[in-house]
C-alpha cells in the first residue's frame, strides 16, 4: 500500500522520530513523506531508507495558496493508497491533500498532544483545535498515541466515532541496557566519581518545563545529594536568559551539560542512573519514557499524559507545577539501595518488550492502514466498531 505521510515537520521531536522509526521498521507499506516546514535531522534518517521526502518549504504560521497548489500536484503525481497526517497543521493538510481527489483515498489523522487546559495553549493553537473538531469526521480513524489525549480531544468536540489509541513503538535492540554505556556518558559528559545521573531529553518549549528541574535540583544539591544534571534538547544549545539565569543560580557550572539535540541518545542514556520529565502540560507519550524504560533506567515523571500509566511501578509520578514534589522524588530515588535501583530498570525494559515493542506497533499500524483501506474501497461504516476493538494497543 503507497501511504503519503504528511507532517508538520522534521526536527527531532516525537511525533517526528515516531515516524522515522515506522519507516526504518519497515513493512508492507511503501512510504512518502511531506514536510510542511523545510527538512530537519529526521529527513536524513528518512531518506537513508530510500524513502522519498518532499516538503513545502513553509515558514511556521505561513500556509499560502502556493504551497496549496504545490500539495495538490504532489498528490496527483504520487497516487497514494491512503493519507496519514501527524500533528495539527499536517493533520489539517492531509484533509486538504484529500479533498478533491475524484476517488476515495482513506485519510488517517495522528495526534500527538494533550490538552488539560486549553488556557494553556496559544491562540493558533485553540483556533486549529476548533477547527479539527468541526473536520474530525472525516478521517477513516483519528490516531491518539494517549488515552488521556483522547478523552479530552473527544471533550472539545473531537469526533469519536473512529477513534484509536496507539502507543509508541521502541526499538528495543537499539535502547537496551549496556554496562559500556557508563563509560561512554562520562566520556561525553564529564560526569565526576559518585554523583547522581539525572538526564532530562526534551525541546525547549514553555510546556517542558526545564527551569523547574533546574530549581528542583537546586533543593536535591541543598539536601546533600551530589547530582550531575544533563539537559539534551533541540533550542537548548544556547538557553534563553530565564533559563540560564535560573541554573546560574541553582547549579555550579561543573554539575550540569545543556546541549542541543543529539542523535546519539541511546548510545548514552544507558549509563545515567534517572530520566527526569518535568513537563507542565502538553505531554501525550513522551518518547523518551519509553527509551529509557527499554535501556532500564528508572523514571521519575509529573502526572501529565498518559506518563503516570506509561512509568507504572518503574519510576516515581508527581504532581507537574512543584518544584519540591520533584526535588523529594529524585531523592527518594537516590535514597534507594542499587539492588532496588537495579530491579527497577529490569522490571522497566521488561514492560516496554513486552507492551511497546516497535515490531508489535508497526503491525497494529500497518493493520490499522489495511482496515481503513477497506472501508474506504466498499465505504463500510460498520468498520469503526472493528477499528476499536483490533487497534487500541497499550
Amino acid at each position: 500500500m503507497k501511504v503519503l505521510h504528511v507532517i508538520t515537520g522534521l526536527n527531532v521531536g516525537g511525533a517526528e522520530n515516531m515516524l522515522a522509526k515506522l519507516i526504518e521498521q519497515g513493512g508492507a507499506d511503501q512510504p512518502e513523506v511531506l514536510s510542511l516546514l523545510p527538512p530537519g535531522p529526521i529527513a536524513e534518517r528518512i531518506t537513508a531508507r530510500g524513502v522519498s521526502v518532499h516538503s513545502l518549504e513553509m515558514r511556521r504560521g505561513m500556509v499560502g495558496p502556493k504551497a496549496m497548489l504545490h500539495v495538490r500536484r504532489l498528490v496527483d503525481r504520487i497516487r497514494p493508497d491512503l493519507i496519514h497526517g501527524w500533528m495539527y497543521h499536517g493533520n489539517l493538510v492531509a484533509s486538504y491533500a484529500r479533498f478533491g481527489l475524484g476517488r476515495r483515498v482513506p485519510l488517517v489523522w495522528n495526534v500527538r498532544h494533550s490538552i488539560p487546559d486549553l488556557a494553556k495553549e496559544s491562540f493558533k493553537t485553540r483556533a486549529i483545535l476548533r477547527l479539527g473538531a468541526t473536520i474530525s469526521a472525516g478521517p477513516e480513524a483519528i490516531v491518539y498515541n494517549a488515552h488521556v489525549s483522547r478523552s479530552q480531544h473527544q471533550a472539545v468536540g473531537y469526533s469519536s466515532g473512529r477513534s484509536v489509541v496507539i502507543a509508541n513503538g521502541f526499538d528495543t535492540a537499539r535502547f537496551a541496557p549496556n554496562p559500556s554505556a557508563r563509560d561512554a556518558a562520562r566520556a561525553t559528559f564529564g560526569f565526576a566519581p559518585d554523583v547522581l545521573r539525572v538526564a532530562c531529553v526534551a525541546r525547549l518549549h514553555p510546556m517542558k518545563d526545564h527551569a523547574r528541574l533546574v530549581r528542583a535540583i537546586g533543593r536535591v544539591r541543598n539536601a546533600g545529594c551530589e547530582v550531575h544534571l544533563v539537559m539534551v534538547g533541540h533550542g537548548l544549545a544556547n538557553p534563553p536568559r530565564d533559563l540560564q539565569q535560573a541554573i546560574e543560580a541553582n547549579i555550579p557550572s561543573d554539575r550540569i551539560t545543556v546541549c542541543g539535540a543529539r542523535l546519539d541518545v541511546a548510545d548514552w542514556l544507558p549509563g545515567m542512573d534517572l530520566l527526569v520529565v518535568p513537563s507542565a502540560w502538553g505531554e501525550a507519550f513522551p518518547n523518551v519514557i519509553g527509551e529509557a524504560l527499554a535501556c532500564g533506567v528508572p523514571v521519575v515523571a509529573t502526572d501529565v499524559g498518559d506518563s503516570a500509566r506509561i512509568v507504572g511501578a518503574q519510576g516515581i509520578v508527581v504532581p507537574p507545577n512543584d518544584s519540591a514534589a520533584l526535588a523529594q522524588a529524585i531523592l527518594a530515588f537516590a535514597a534507594r539501595p542499587a539492588a532496588e535501583r537495579a530491579a527497577m530498570g529490569r522490571a522497566g525494559r521488561e514492560r516496554v518488550v513486552r507492551d511497546y515493542a516497535l515490531e508489535k506497533i508497526g503491525a497494529v499500524y500497518e493493520e490499522l492502514h489495511a482496515s481503513c483501506l477497506d472501508m474506504a474501497l466498499y465505504d463500510d461504516h460498520s468498520g469503526e466498531a472493528a477499528i476499536a476493538h483490533h487497534h487500541n494497543a497499550r
